[in-house]
């Protein structure tokens, strides 16, 4: 069963404490491990299905992969409790109700699934290189844990920015983290590579054009 949300909703842009487990371990918990690092097992999968196929210095790229997924579940969970704000509230995942369009339900998942992925995505490979460069378990948690940091920290201004910058933004970092992705691990290379892992690829960049693609309209 899922845990409860409502030590978590806000009043006047302010976390409210509605229940006894506000800011408690177990709030903490599932704030963390339930809505941050099972929003990315959730909707993240693509991105972590090329993770673990990669064939290119595998140990690195787990390495960098469990920073960048820790990192983000952190600060997701910290947002979700109100420890971290930067002025326009975390959209929560919990808060739509399921329907079909860009900014219902369904819609606001594959939008949130399309930035998770492309910040596992540049976190993880990008972290990896940092490592495999000499940089060892220091450079990849540096590299990668920045990433998913600053990512995630940014997600909140960048949708509320204006139309036109907001798609700009988005679009310029799928493009970076999608060529990443590609250019490290060769995943679109059938003849190195696992056939669904360049699946898995193609799936992450439908989920990028489906999120600028709506506010193109």
């Amino acid at each position: 069963m899922a845990p409860s949300d409502e030590g978590y909703r806000q009043n006047g842009g302010q976390t409210a404490a509605l229940d006894d487990r506000r800011g408690s371990i177990d709030a903490w918990l599932d704030a963390i491990i339930y809505y941050g690092l099972g929003q990315h097992l959730l909707l993240a999968l693509p991105m972590l299905w090329i993770t673990f196929s990669a064939v290119v210095t595998p140990v690195a790229v787990t390495t960098s992969a469990i920073i960048s997924l820790g990192v983000a579940s952190i600060t997701i969970g910290a947002f979700r409790m109100g420890a971290l704000s930067v002025g326009p509230p975390w959209h929560r995942i919990d808060d739509n109700e399921l329907g079909l369009g860009p900014d219902a339900g369904y819609g606001f998942l594959v939008r949130r699934a399309a930035y998770l992925n492309a910040t596992l995505g540049l976190g993880t490979f990008a972290g990896a290189l940092a490592d495999a460069g000499g940089g060892g378990l220091v450079g990849a948690f540096l590299v990668a844990g920045g990433f998913a940091f600053g990512a995630i920290l940014a997600l909140p201004s960048i949708r509320v920015l204006p139309r036109t910058q907001s798609v700009v933004i988005r679009t310029l970092y799928y493009v970076v983290s999608l060529a990443v992705v590609a250019g490290t691990t060769r995943v679109l290379d059938l003849s190195i590579g696992m056939p669904s892992a360049a699946l898995a690829f193609g799936v992450v960049c439908a989920f990028a054009i489906f999120d600028v693609g709506m506010d193109l309209r």
